[in-house]
């Protein structure tokens, strides 16, 4: 019987071929599967964040239409002045500007005037907040409720039990800067919502950021 050292080297090879030939099939395999799984994983996710992408496109260009919407909507003589008093931040993004029960409302997004989880006021919302607080300075005596509102995380930590303390915290500073700008104390009013008032319904980021707002009420 002829050993492997007998045989010619040809057949030597596809011998060993024979004997090893299935485990480096299978680690071949292994290694092939391992990255398809990773590229569908990677696709996966950039596929998700351009979803989310979309979807936060597509809220804010509906709340901006419904603002334009309802600004269109006829106002006493004093509304029509502050709104167009306001045009050019709403324009810009900076606010929304909706009708409101005796008044209008002011809307700005959180981002604008806060970090995440903090009730201080952001260097960059000053331009924003003092050109408000000029126009509210104009306008005839009525009352401005501060309104602010968080979306629904919960957030518990050292200096926010809740999101009651942190959505008060960030009306009473903006309620503070309007007051440091010569808005008379008696007509303000600081609240906070928490989660309750959502301007848009869902729990994905993008709606998230949307509720988390400072509104101003200003009544007739």
């Amino acid at each position: 019987m002829l050993s492997d050292k007998d045989l010619p080297l040809t057949a030597q090879f596809d011998h060993d071929e024979d004997e090893g030939g299935e485990s480096s099939s299978g680690r071949w395999l292994i290694s092939y599967a391992d990255l398809i799984t990773t590229l569908m994983v990677l696709f996966l996710a950039l596929y998700a964040m351009q979803l989310a992408k979309h979807k936060e496109s597509e809220i804010r260009s509906a709340a901006q239409s419904t603002s334009t919407a309802a600004a269109a909507v006829k106002m006493p003589a004093v509304d029509q002045a502050l709104l167009a008093a306001l045009e050019t931040l709403r324009q810009r993004g900076e606010i929304t500007i909706v009708p409101a029960a005796r008044g209008v409302e002011i809307g700005i997004n959180a981002k604008i005037l806060f970090n995440a989880g903090d009730a201080t006021l952001l260097p960059e919302s000053l331009g924003v907040l003092g050109r408000i607080a000029e126009v509210l300075r104009a306008a005839p005596a009525g009352n401005i409720l501060v309104e602010g509102h968080t979306d629904s995380t919960p957030i518990s930590n050292a200096k926010f039990a809740s999101n009651w303390e942190l959505s008060s915290a960030r009306a009473g500073a903006v309620v503070r800067y309007l007051v440091e700008r010569g808005i008379e104390p008696h007509r303000l009013a600081a609240i906070g919502r928490a989660d309750n008032f959502p301007l848009v319904a869902g729990n994905d980021p993008a709606s998230r950021a949307l509720n988390r707002r400072v509104t101003l009420i200003v009544q007739r």
